[in-house]
C-alpha cells in the first residue's frame, strides 16, 4: 500500500501542538494575525457583513515586491482593528468583516479608507532600498449576506475604474 501522508515533519509539527495552538493555526491568518475565514464562517451571525478588497496592490507588489504587499495587507488588517472593526482576513487581499447595521460597518470602513489613504508607510523594495508609500486604499461592499456584499464590492470597483479612466 502507498502512503498517501508524506509530509511527515507538518505532521508531526501538528500532532504536538497544544489545543490552543491548533485551534489558532485553524482559525487565525498567519499573514496578518487577523481571524481567517474559517473564523468567520463559524462565528455568530450578524444582520451586515462588508467584503473589503486593496486597491493598487499588484502595482505594488510589481513594484517593490512581495514583502511589500505583505506590508500593506498587514497595515490594512491593523487599520480595520484600529477603527474597531470585527475584522477577518478572507484571502490574499481580502477582508471580511461583521456588523450589526449597515451605518456602524460604513462609518467605521470610511474611516479606515481615511487614516490608509493619510498616513503614508514605509516598505522595503526589491533593490533593498526603504520607500516610502504615500497612502493606501481599499474598496468595499455591504450587504446582509456576503454574495450581497461581493455585488457591492464588485460595484464599487466598477465605479472607481470608471472614476479613473474619466480621469485619463
Amino acid at each position: 500500500m502507498i502512503e498517501r501522508r508524506t509530509d511527515h515533519i507538518t505532521r508531526k509539527r501538528v500532532s504536538e501542538m497544544s489545543p490552543e495552538d491548533m485551534r489558532r493555526a485553524l482559525l487565525v491568518s498567519e499573514k496578518t494575525g487577523l481571524p481567517n475565514r474559517r473564523a468567520f464562517d463559524e462565528g455568530k451571525a450578524v444582520p451586515w457583513v462588508a467584503m473589503a478588497d486593496v486597491n493598487g496592490l499588484k502595482a505594488l507588489n510589481d513594484h517593490h515586491g512581495y514583502a511589500a504587499g505583505d506590508v500593506l495587507i498587514q497595515r490594512i488588517a491593523h487599520v480595520l482593528l484600529e477603527v474597531k472593526l470585527d475584522a477577518y482576513h478572507n484571502q490574499g487581499d481580502e477582508f471580511l468583516c461583521k456588523g450589526e447595521s449597515f451605518q456602524e460597518l460604513n462609518k467605521k470602513l470610511l474611516t479606515a479608507q481615511e487614516i490608509l489613504r493619510n498616513q503614508p508607510f514605509a516598505v522595503r523594495s526589491i533593490n533593498d532600498l526603504i520607500a516610502e508609500i504615500k497612502g493606501a486604499s481599499f474598496c468595499y461592499g455591504i450587504g446582509t449576506n456576503l454574495a450581497e456584499a461581493e455585488k457591492s464590492l464588485k460595484s464599487q470597483k466598477e465605479i472607481r475604474r470608471q472614476l479613473e479612466n474619466d480621469k485619463v
